[in-house]
């Protein structure tokens, strides 16, 4: 891939948050996992667990305990049905070690960019890192170790929607030169 494709990817890329009752097969979550995989870790520790949730029963509960999350928090009301339509992959962490919650985050960024370049749409939520007992809500809904921590909830799917384009700072507004 050139320079000019990638950065064209990454601008394309936007979070999607209404996708198509289709199917996403096991290979391409594999690829997007793949992908995950081949991020940088502090000293190669490679600290993630990726939880891929194909169940509606679980959708269904992760969606309920999103949805109870922000009328706890009084968030801005929002129909969450894009979690059942989607395939959940629930990013655990090692522990909750700032290196090792970085290395997750590189290897989220690497399974949203390979999600675009399979022509699937994503969204992340990081809602349930903020608020510890929904964290913990969630990590009984999939089973996760006691130590480990829930870095994000990522969504992947077919896109159904074509969200207007959102700015972004120019460089002169976050770089600096010294």
């Amino acid at each position: 891939m050139m320079h000019e494709e990638l950065f064209n990817l990454m601008n394309q890329r936007q979070s999607i948050r209404k996708f198509k009752e289709k199917e996403v097969s096991k290979e391409l979550i594999e690829k997007i996992i793949k992908a995950g995989v081949t991020a940088p870790s502090a000293f190669n520790s490679q600290p993630w667990r990726f939880v891929v949730i194909q169940s509606q029963e679980m959708k269904k509960k992760i969606r309920e305990s999103y949805s109870d999350l922000r009328k706890k928090n009084k968030w801005y009301e929002q129909d969450t049905f894009f979690i059942e339509n989607s395939v959940p992959i629930i990013v655990l962490c090692e522990d909750n070690s700032e290196m090792n919650t970085i290395s997750c985050a590189l290897a989220i960024q690497n399974m949203l960019l390979a999600s675009e370049s399979l022509g699937l749409g994503s969204l992340t939520i990081g809602a349930f890192s903020m608020d510890a007992e929904s964290e913990e809500e969630l990590k009984k809904i999939v089973s996760a170790k006691k130590e480990e921590k829930v870095v994000l909830v990522c969504l992947f799917g077919y896109k159904d929607e074509t969200p207007e384009r959102k700015t972004r700072k120019t460089i002169e507004e976050v770089a600096e030169f010294l």
